[in-house]
């Protein structure tokens, strides 16, 4: 007999809301317990251990990640970049409740790289499909430094002053038209 898919919905938004809240390694299976409302059973017959739990957090975030930039593209969907443009807008949307959630995976993502494998084949799968011509690299360029400027903003670095950031967005999401344009 297996379980319905609803109590492993219940346990990752259990565990995603304790991770935001308390951080990963506050993650036990008696919280998990309280705040799912699924019994210990249930919860390791989806998650064996903590570490599968934490990827198919990584894993759940990445989905909502690809679902956000399809939302975006459709936006976009006639203009060229428009996949790079959602891209963009994807990592620099000021996103409270995900940046939660990422302060919370730190401390055990840096006490187990190994849970950062999903990122590492979304990537892989993702490098894979690149023509990596001189357009591709301009391109990836583009990735690289929106992923930097969440990253940058995450730690309060702020490389860009606040009144400043619409202005750099704008000029990234120009250059993606310009460089994904058939030549």
């Amino acid at each position: 007999m297996t379980r319905p898919p609803k109590a492993r919905n219940k346990v990752l938004e259990a565990a995603e809301r304790i991770v935001k809240d308390r951080g990963a390694a506050n993650l036990t299976y008696e919280e998990l317990v309280q705040e799912s409302g699924v019994s210990r059973g249930g919860i390791t017959y989806h998650f064996a251990t903590k570490d599968d739990l934490l990827r198919a957090l990584i894993e759940r975030d990445l989905t909502q990640g690809r679902d956000e930039e399809a939302r975006q593209r459709t936006q976009f969907s006639d203009e060229p970049g428009a996949e790079l443009i959602a891209q963009i807008r994807t990592w620099s949307t000021p996103d409270s409740d995900r940046r939660r959630f990422v302060a919370g995976m730190l401390s055990a993502v840096a006490h187990d790289p190994g849970l950062l494998d999903p990122i590492r084949c979304h990537h892989a799968a993702e490098c894979a499909l690149r023509t990596w011509d001189d357009a591709e690299i301009l391109r990836s360029i583009l990735r690289l430094a929106a992923e930097g400027l969440f990253w940058s903003e995450f730690f309060g670095c702020h490389e860009v002053p606040a009144e400043q950031r619409e202005r750099v967005l704008l000029r990234m999401e120009q250059l993606a038209r310009e460089w994904s344009r058939p030549t």
